[in-house]
């Protein structure tokens, strides 16, 4: 099932930096795949210091690090190839930012994606350019 949505997710983190949420975001991920029994995955972030803190390279900071004793435990028993991708070529995963963030909420989807999301993921494995207005 290469390139094909399996499971997606929103969540609002409240205020904070974007380094909480890329953090947060980055657990609620990998504690999802942990529930769906994935295991080996390529992990694409859109934030590089979190992909430099998960490869172990720069310091965290202190009042994030909590989250990140979380991130290591959850990956114990995972291989994860974590990469920094730009956002402009992560549509998929800004879309589902956004959502999180207008509406508030939290929400996990494993069968009825929301529209936009079936697009840009389409876009995305076909190896489309996908063109951000706005």
């Amino acid at each position: 099932m290469s390139g094909h949505l399996l499971a997606a997710f929103h969540s609002f983190y409240g205020s904070g930096s974007n380094n909480l949420a890329e953090s947060r975001a980055l657990l609620d991920g990998l504690l999802l795949c942990h529930q769906l029994g994935i295991i080996n995955f390529i992990v694409k972030v859109n934030s590089k210091l979190v992909a430099d803190w998960f490869n172990r390279r720069g310091r965290i900071p202190w009042h994030i690090s909590h989250w990140w004793l979380k991130i290591r435990d959850a990956t114990e028993n995972m291989h994860i190839n974590l990469r920094h991708i730009y956002r402009e070529l992560n549509a998929p995963a800004d879309c589902m930012a956004s959502l999180g963030s207008l509406s508030g909420s939290n929400r996990n989807f494993t069968s009825v994606f929301p529209s936009r999301l079936v697009g840009l993921a389409r876009l995305d494995r076909l190896g489309m350019p996908y063109v951000r207005l706005g």
